[in-house]
């Protein structure tokens, strides 16, 4: 007996869209920092600064960071099942460079830790030193926080601060980098891309995203013109 034909056979599903990343403005993350508990603004900071995504920010060991270059290695991550490491093989395996104040902060934040210590683990009493959690941490750290922030925007009026999940420090790394100049091609790096097009994201915040494009404008002998 033959199987009938699927009447959805012919049917094009949807695109989903590319949503643009969520990341925060300087002012915006500054008084994210400023409102979070200080256990956290370590964690934190060095999250805008690297880009390490949030298994790997909670699975980062103390001596995977490299304080005589300022540089840490991305190893393992904090997983729902507990630390693992990345393949060898694996772009997530990487290093990332600390600025000079990013590197002081943390050495502080380090100095009474064993060698192969967890950096980032519960601080409640009676439960510290555990692996954190991404949800409970959303809840009762990320979120209160986020909701207390506040910046000035460019008519000076006070708003709150976006409504941006803990992700987001890694959209802001690479948004900031990509608007300093930074190639996409050492953003994919720094982040762990596997693939360049999820780097490509962050294209149209190119300094000179159209330079060439405007650049062959001008160039033409002759230019359209229409009357005034």
């Amino acid at each position: 007996m033959r199987r009938p034909l699927s009447p959805c056979r012919s049917i094009d599903l949807p695109t989903i869209a590319v949503k643009p990343p969520q990341w925060f403005t300087l002012d915006q993350a500054q008084s994210i920092l400023d409102e979070l508990p200080a256990p956290w603004r370590t964690m934190c900071l060095l999250g805008f600064y690297t880009g390490l995504r949030w298994g790997e920010l909670t699975g980062l060991h103390r001596h995977r960071i490299d304080t005589r270059r300022a540089r840490l290695f991305v190893v393992e991550v904090n997983s729902k099942s507990g630390i693992k490491e990345y393949p060898k093989s694996s772009k997530s395996r990487r290093e990332a460079p600390l600025p000079p104040h990013v590197l002081e902060a943390l050495e502080r934040h380090i100095h009474w830790l064993d060698r192969d210590a967890v950096v980032f683990t519960t601080i409640t009493k009676g439960r510290t030193g555990r692996l954190l959690a991404d949800s409970n941490w959303r809840r009762q750290t990320w979120w209160p926080t986020v909701e207390a922030s506040y910046y000035f925007d460019t008519d000076g009026e006070q708003q709150l601060v976006p409504h941006y999940p803990p992700h987001s420090m890694r959209h802001t790394c690479a948004s900031w980098l990509v608007q300093k100049g930074v190639s996409l091609y050492e953003v994919q790096h720094l982040l762990g891309h596997e693939s360049f097009q999820t780097t490509q994201r962050y294209a149209h915040l190119q300094p000179d995203a159209h330079k060439a494009v405007l650049g062959a404008w001008e160039r033409l002998d002759v230019p359209l013109t229409i009357a005034a």
